[in-house]
């Protein structure tokens, strides 16, 4: 299945994009997307639910503004330097272990909100990454079983204000957090969507121009490696968000380095997970707002 959310920031609805790519509305199953939803099983529920039930919801029209596929979790948690060639061009080693670093939950955004530059901001960049949506609470999870606490995945751009990342001190967390850097779907794909998470092309163009180009095959630490080991170090619950990392083409790491500007548009997908675009606008706008580029 293929789950998404629909309307204006803060009112969003669920719904289900079906086999034949028609988006219907599905809140008369369910509420929202929530640690509830996923807690009680809700994403086999809706599945059954939809086969009786399918032909006569109300259709979504296209033009309406999509959501984040799920509604604000209790935490992001993302992967740094977790592609061996990201690693190289930001002059680290490859690690050892996963690194762990956390994003505030306000970063979210709909995959197609403008970004918007923070107050101060100098250096905003991209991260095109696949992002794992937990289906149930995880603590201590072992390796082998660890997809089963996998509801499904995402497409996430991990925005990153490296002058206030790098420069400022302190923890990343001060450069990943702002106002619309997470933009996160256009919609969740449930296991049987997504076969393979390792196997999967991601790709991120800014302006039109090929920035990124990987596959997640590509990563230090697979799937079930990053939700076992974070699960070491925290409860894991319904609804949470890992961004498992971003291959190589950033602009940090480019000779010299190239940020992004009002105006830029930014367009990045993963095969079987569609693609999102956000523009970029000055702080001074504040607005969200799907961009029509």
């Amino acid at each position: 299945m293929r789950l998404y959310r629909f309307g204006q920031q803060g009112k969003e609805r669920p719904g289900v994009f079906l086999s034949d790519g028609n988006g219907v509305d599905v809140s008369g199953f369910c509420s929202d997307y929530d640690e509830a939803f996923f807690a009680t099983g809700g994403v086999d529920s809706l599945s059954r639910w939809l086969k009786e039930n399918s032909s006569h919801l109300p259709q979504v029209d296209t033009s309406i503004r999509l959501g984040p596929p799920i509604t604000r979790p209790s935490k992001i948690v993302c992967i740094g330097h977790n592609y061996r060639d990201h690693a190289t061009e930001s002059g680290r080693q490859i690690p050892k272990e996963p690194v762990l670093f956390l994003k505030s939950t306000t970063a979210m955004c709909g995959p197609n909100d403008n970004v918007v530059m923070p107050r101060n901001g100098l250096k905003l960049d991209w991260e095109a990454e696949l992002a794992v949506i937990i289906g149930k609470r995880a603590s201590y999870v072992p390796k082998e079983t660890a997809l089963e606490f996998v509801a499904g995945y995402t497409v996430f751009n991990d925005y990153s204000e490296r002058s206030f990342q790098l420069e400022r001190g302190g923890q990343w967390v001060k450069g990943k957090s702002a106002d619309t850097f997470a933009p996160l779907g256009p919609f969740l794909a449930t296991h049987e969507d997504v076969p393979n998470a390792g196997q999967l092309h991601l790709w991120l163009r800014v302006n039109g121009e090929l920035r990124q180009d990987g596959n997640t095959s590509d990563m230090i630490f697979d799937v079930p490696t990053i939700v076992s080991y974070v699960s070491e170090f925290m409860t894991l619950l319904p609804g949470d968000v890992i961004g498992t990392g971003t291959p190589a083409g950033v602009g940090q790491g480019r000779k010299p380095p190239i940020f992004l500007q009002p105006g830029d548009v930014v367009r990045l997908g993963i095969d079987g997970l569609g693609e999102s675009n956000q523009k970029v606008v000055a702080w001074e706008s504040r607005s969200i707002s799907s961009s029509s580029s």
